[in-house]
């Protein structure tokens, strides 16, 4: 009997997994504002949405490489296409309204948001000291505040539209990872306040979507170079990174069929993530042992 639920369990998961109804048709000519798009998944989702024939509005704070983004969108996608940019500063709360001001009225509206960027932050312990307290506040308010700003200044568009939110997270916001601890808990917070939300949305029959994007390894030149800089040698030898074109590709195809959550890459993400109730002490060994830097004794 459990063999045959098993089976029944694993063939449902792998069909989930290889099912793609994704029609990027749907997404011609909708207005699609990205943040974080100067660079990695961000850069990469911009000309996705560029491919599909998308109005596109980018930010991020460096200019010229947000121009040099926009130049490449219209390369890469229609010559009649809609492809702008506005500079922001995420840690200052009068820049979200601002950035979604500016797309609706360069855009004519807003259809899609995606919500991506972040703060670079160093890995290390948390030891309490005050520089540690002083960049949990800047953390806590670009990569929460600013994306709880964005979404409730766009509210009005969202639902006219009947639009969707995407909100780009990651597996430390559904496992704990030890060494980032402030940026863990931002995207915890991530979850617990865009869950409730589209129960609320739901209940009142408001047909926004909020897609919550579970995203692992990726290989960004960030990333990378944080890891190597902090001895994550042996991670990275156990751990194949995502690229972050086939990344971004994901989170465009979860955000256009307006699924709950996606997780990518599916498997490596996915199953530690069920097991973290099941198995807890398990998981967190298991994540100690990758997570563990090369300076520290194992």
């Amino acid at each position: 009997m459990w063999k045959k639920i098993l089976a029944v369990l694993v063939g449902l998961v792998i069909g989930y997994w290889l099912y793609d109804d994704f029609d990027p048709e749907t997404l011609n000519a909708k207005r699609v504002v990205i943040t974080g798009a100067s660079t990695g998944i961000g850069e990469q989702i911009a000309y996705h949405y560029a491919r599909f024939g998308a109005k596109i509005l980018i930010t991020a704070r460096r200019e010229e490489v947000l121009k040099q983004v926009v130049d490449r969108c219209r390369q890469v996608g229609s010559t009649e296409g809609q492809y702008e940019y506005i500079t922001a500063d995420m840690s200052d709360m009068s820049a979200t309204q601002n950035v979604i001001q500016e797309a609706t009225r360069r855009l004519g509206g807003i259809d899609i948001l995606v919500l991506n960027h972040i703060t670079v932050m160093p890995l290390g312990e948390w030891k309490g000291t005050p520089q540690n307290l002083s960049s949990l506040q800047h953390i806590f308010d670009v990569n929460f505040r600013a994306y709880v700003h964005l979404t409730s200044h766009a509210f009005s568009e969202l639902e006219k539209n009947s639009g969707s939110v995407i909100v780009v997270s990651s597996f430390a916001g559904k496992v704990s990872i030890p060494f980032v601890a402030p940026y863990s808990a931002s995207k915890f917070a991530l979850d617990g306040f865009f869950s409730a939300l589209r129960q609320e949305l739901r209940m009142k029959n408001c047909d926004i979507s909020i897609t919550l994007c579970i995203i692992g390894l990726v290989g960004t030149d960030n990333a990378l170079s944080k890891l190597m800089e902090f001895g994550q040698d042996f991670l990275l030898s156990v751990m194949k990174p995502a690229t972050p074109t086939d990344t971004a590709l994901a989170i465009v195809k979860g955000g256009q069929r307006r699924v709950r959550e996606i997780y990518y890459p599916y498997l490596d993400v996915r199953i530690p993530y069920l097991l973290r109730d099941w198995l807890p002490n398990a998981i967190e060994s298991v994540t100690r042992y990758i997570s563990t830097p090369s300076h520290y004794k194992r």
